[in-house]
């Protein structure tokens, strides 16, 4: 996998405050840790409490061993201008820096659009397997639509195969209540493969089937199928019982739509049986209807 610094321009650093780092490498400065901003760009959403306060502890003896990546941000104000910087990688480490109450934390400045500090967050996550499934797809989904990049490419930047990225888009066209319960790990990964090959009613029971009774993927696999067949049959029964109407009907239908002024009629003919069904906005209207017709 391609490491975070391939992706970031190599440049002279910014900085305030002390470097710790040799001539010739990367610059390492302190930043106070309360203008440090999170990244907007940020792909993960869920961080354990307890990881964090283990981190926390570890930093409160060891200090932050690997520094945070930030960009440097400047805007102007009534009283002159203000330096703050944006997090670009490292918001576990900043998290639990927070925890451990440091005043300021070891930090990389770079320069980075905001494609780069998608991929970065992106790419960092990755390495570390710290992104849920949808967590991933929602960042892949960005990549592709706010910086029209193509899934050849994500997967080349991320260590994937082109497979990978696709299977893990598909995500996407599940529900929400679906997606929150990957999410939770509730159902695994494995579940959304035989869940994504079903629609509508099946699916939502296929769902509710895999969480009451703990189902396995290859159990849910051949529940899906089960479900799939059924769907199929109903449709061809269904499909089979709308016969197409014959011309004369249709011009008969039409002809009484016309004379009564009716706008939803529906008729449907199965073997030798037919039936006619109005539909009207309230009963008021279907009274002066009938009435109309007795006279």
């Amino acid at each position: 996998m391609k490491g975070l610094e391939s992706l970031i321009p190599q440049k002279n650093n910014e900085g305030s405050g002390d470097s710790q780092t040799p001539k010739g490498k990367d610059s390492v400065f302190l930043i106070d840790i309360d203008l440090i901003k999170p990244n907007p760009y940020q792909p993960r959403k869920e961080f354990s409490e307890d990881n964090l306060k283990d981190l926390s502890e570890s930093i409160k003896v060891y200090g932050v061993l690997q520094p945070l990546m930030v960009t440097k941000v400047e805007r102007d104000v009534p009283t002159g201008r203000i330096v703050e910087y944006e997090l670009i990688a490292g918001e576990r480490r900043l998290r639990a820096a927070k925890l451990a109450k440091l005043p300021r934390v070891p930090a990389i400045v770079k320069h980075s659009t905001n494609k780069q500090k998608l991929e970065i967050s992106l790419i960092e996550n990755i390495q570390r397997d710290d992104l849920n499934a949808v967590e991933e797809a929602r960042a892949f989904r960005r990549l592709i639509d706010e910086f029209d990049i193509k899934q050849s490419e994500i997967a080349e930047r991320v260590s994937k195969s082109a497979s990978y990225i696709a299977n893990t888009l598909r995500i996407l066209g599940l529900p929400s209540q679906m997606q929150n319960a990957l999410a939770e790990g509730k159902i695994s990964e494995g579940h959304t493969r035989p869940l994504l090959s079903l629609e509508g009613a099946a699916q939502k029971k296929l769902f509710s089937e895999i969480q009451s009774q703990g189902m396995t993927v290859r159990q849910a696999e051949a529940r899906a199928r089960e479900l799939g067949a059924k769907t199929v049959k109903t449709k061809q029964a269904q499909k089979a019982g709308k016969a197409e109407l014959d011309p004369k009907t249709k011009k008969l239908v039409e002809n009484f739509k016309n004379t009564y002024n009716l706008s939803d009629v529906k008729v449907g003919t199965k073997g030798r049986k037919a039936h006619l069904a109005m539909h009207f906005s309230s009963k008021d209207d279907l009274h002066e209807w009938i009435k109309k017709l007795l006279d």
